[in-house]
C-alpha cells in the first residue's frame, strides 16, 4: 500500500532536478555521497566482505546508476513501475547480504552491530537525497528550495520501499540536516577498510567514463565535496590546481544554471539529460544485463 502522504506530483518535479544537471548530479553522488556510505567501518566491512568493489568497481557503479535511474524514469516509482521494482530488488539483495554475512561465522557482531543495520540504511538515504541537493549547491548549481523538496520527497518514498524505519525518515530537509548531524558523530569515522575503498574507486575511475579525469582530480572533487574533516580521515591529498579550477567551475554552473527558469526550457534538458544518462548506462554495463543477486568473493 502506498502511504497516504505521497504526492505523485512532487515526485515527478523531484525526479527532473537530477536529471536536468546529469553530469553534475553523477560528480555529487560518485564523488561526495558514496565516500559517505563507504564511512561507516560496519559499511566497509560488508563492501569489503562481498569483494564487488574491490575487483569490479565501475560494473558495481554503473549498477547503482541503474537503480538510480529506474527510480528516475517516468511513472517509475508507481506500483510495479521500474523504480519501484528496483528499490525492492535492493532491498532484497540486501537481505541476502545480511544471511550470508551473519552465517559466515567472521563477523564481529559485538563491535559493529548488525550488517546493513538501520543506522546505516539511513545515512545511505540521507546520501541519495540531502548529499545530492549539498553537493550540486557546493558546485554552483543553483537549486530552489521547491527542487530540493519535491527532490527529497522523491527518495523520501524510495526510502520507504527499501525498508528504512519510520523513525529515521524525515518529510523535509531540514529535518532530513538535523537527522545528518545527529548520525555523522556515530558514522563518518573512516577505517582502513573505508580508505581502500576510495582509493579504488579513484583508481578505476580514473581516465575512465564519465569523467576522464585522472585519479588526482577525482580525488580532489571528493574532497571539494566532502566536509573537511572526512576528506582528512580519507587522507585524500590537496590539490590547489584542481581547486582553482572547481572555483571556477562554481562560478559557471552559478551563471549558467538560471537558464533552466525559461519556459520549457527546463524540461527539455530533463529530457535530454534522461537520455544521456540511459546511454552511459548502457555503455557501462556493456550490455550486460544487471543482476542483484548476491555472489559473495569470500
Amino acid at each position: 500500500t502506498v502511504p497516504d502522504w505521497v504526492d505523485w506530483q512532487q515526485i515527478d518535479q523531484g525526479r527532473l532536478l537530477f536529471l536536468q544537471h546529469v553530469p553534475m548530479a553523477i560528480v555529487s553522488f560518485v564523488l561526495g555521497t558514496l565516500l559517505q556510505v563507504y564511512a561507516p567501518p560496519g559499511s566497509a566491512k560488508v563492501l569489503i566482505h562481498t569483494g564487488r568493489l574491490r575487483q569490479d568497481v565501475l560494473r558495481r557503479l554503473y549498477e547503482t546508476a541503474t537503480m538510480v535511474n529506474a527510480v528516475l524514469s517516468p511513472q517509475g516509482m508507481r506500483v510495479g513501475g521500474k523504480g519501484y521494482q528496483a528499490v525492492l530488488q535492493v532491498r532484497l539483495l540486501h537481505a541476502r547480504v545480511r544471511f550470508h554475512v551473519l552465517n559466515s561465522g567472521r563477523w564481529p557482531v559485538d563491535t559493529l552491530g548488525q550488517p546493513i543495520n538501520q543506522l546505516q540504511m539511513a545515512l545511505t538515504a540521507l546520501g541519495f537525497s540531502l548529499q545530492i541537493v549539498d553537493g550540486l549547491r557546493r558546485l554552483g548549481v543553483p537549486v530552489s528550495e521547491e527542487q530540493a523538496q519535491a527532490y527529497q520527497h522523491l527518495w523520501r518514498y524510495a526510502n520507504w520501499l527499501q525498508g528504512v524505519d519510520a523513525d529515521l525518515q524525515c518529510d523535509s530537509l531540514a529535518a532530513e540536516a538535523t537527522l545528518y548531524q545527529q548520525l555523522a558523530p556515530l558514522l563518518l569515522q573512516p577505517d582502513e577498510n573505508s580508505r581502500i575503498l576510495s582509493h579504488s574507486m579513484h583508481q578505476h575511475l580514473g581516465g575512465q567514463a564519465p569523467f576522464f579525469l585522472p585519479s588526482s582530480g577525482l580525488q580532489a572533487i571528493s574532497r571539494y565535496l566532502l566536509d573537511t574533516q572526512l576528506a582528512d580521515a580519507y587522507q585524500l591529498p590537496r590539490h590547489a590546481g584542481w581547486q582553482a579550477a572547481l572555483r571556477v567551475l562554481h562560478g559557471l554552473n552559478r551563471i549558467t544554471g538560471w537558464r533552466l527558469v525559461l519556459p520549457g526550457l527546463g524540461r527539455l534538458e530533463a529530457q535530454l539529460g534522461a537520455a544521456f544518462f540511459e546511454r552511459l548506462i548502457a555503455w557501462g554495463l556493456a550490455s550486460q544485463p544487471v543482476d542483484y543477486g548476491f555472489k559473495s568473493a569470500n
